[in-house]
């Protein structure tokens, strides 16, 4: 088998110690990506306070009408769908039957409102965020491979031109697209993150494809990913932590992983790397491991596993 570290199913369980140190890294980063909302809400607080006697003095500070309907429950993407005239209707009701009830705490109900929609748009970010710490943690682990093989490599920042790995460091670990290499029997690879495979019209978390392309900007990409033949690796990455969910990622995955397998004509090297693993679903794991659906897979949170696999990828 192509991981060696990956000998029984339960060695792909997440360990309680994992477990509670990816709650952590989650819960400092949450903190760290709360604080621009918590100074927006002091500084419209300090706007109220220094042009407002009442509740009724709220609509004539047009400058801060587009946080007042986030306070009043509007999300960013709900304001785009509303005219000038349902904004005024919404807010004057919100002010009627919200804010002067509230008598003088009208001001600290308005924050405390605006930070409760705040708080749906941290967890709307953090779940991106989260996706975005496990490609960087993937992405470190496949340069140092790289590295360590005196391997050189390009790789490329959304949609720019590819950069020299010379140039790599840790800072762009969490923004990058694509990275190019020449193999050991010297044969372009390319790897991309996060991309719209046209054969299962889905995007996929990891494509490893034959071809260099000069950037990953839509034309010259589209067209290696048009070719079925270009492809060698398709994988899914869930860099959620809470058990909660774990099965339902893994299910989300696997239906992901099982189109692929029916969209494509030959065998094709499938992979799956995930942070929580359950018992129930490690077993579904290495059992398909075992009789070769799945190609590798490791634990997100177990750098053994996850640098063996890395390892196999790079010599794809």
């Amino acid at each position: 088998m192509n991981n060696p570290h990956i000998t029984l199913a339960d060695i792909l369980i997440t360990t309680p110690e994992a477990r509670r140190s990816g709650f952590l890294e989650y819960a400092l980063r949450r903190n760290k990506e709360a604080v621009p909302f918590i100074d927006k809400a002091k500084a419209l607080k300090a706007i109220l306070q220094a042009h407002t006697q009442s509740p009724d003095d709220i609509l004539s500070i047009e400058k801060i009408k587009e946080s007042l309907l986030e306070a009043a429950g509007v999300s960013v993407k709900a304001k785009a769908h509303l005219s000038i005239a349902d904004k005024d209707r919404l807010l004057q009701d919100f002010i009627d039957k919200v804010l002067k009830p509230s008598g003088s705490a009208y001001i600290e109900e308005m924050v405390y409102r605006y930070l409760l929609t705040s708080g749906d748009a941290l967890g709307g970010k953090m779940r991106n965020i989260i996706g975005s710490i496990a490609n960087e943690k993937l992405t470190r682990f496949i340069v140092s491979q790289l590295q360590i093989c005196q391997i050189e490599f390009t790789y490329t920042r959304k949609n720019d031109a590819f950069t020299h790995g010379k140039h790599f460091t840790i800072d762009v670990a969490d923004s990058i697209k694509a990275i190019q290499w020449t193999n050991g029997q010297n044969q372009q690879r390319l790897l991309v993150y996060n991309v719209n495979v046209p054969q299962v019209k889905k995007n996929i978390d990891i494509v490893l494809l034959k071809q260099a392309v000069a950037n990953t900007r839509s034309d010259p990409l589209k067209k290696v990913l048009a070719d079925e033949k270009n492809y060698l690796v398709i994988g899914e990455l869930k860099g959620g932590i809470d058990p909660a969910g774990a099965d339902e990622h893994w299910k989300t995955a696997n239906t992901a992983l099982g189109r692929v397998r029916t969209a494509f004509n030959r065998q094709l090297s499938l992979i799956f790397i995930g942070a929580a693993i359950e018992a129930s679903m490690a077993q579904e794991i290495f059992s398909q491991y075992q009789s070769g659906e799945l190609a590798n897979c490791a634990n997100l949170t177990d750098d053994n596993q996850l640098a063996s696999l890395c390892a196999w990828l790079i010599e794809q």
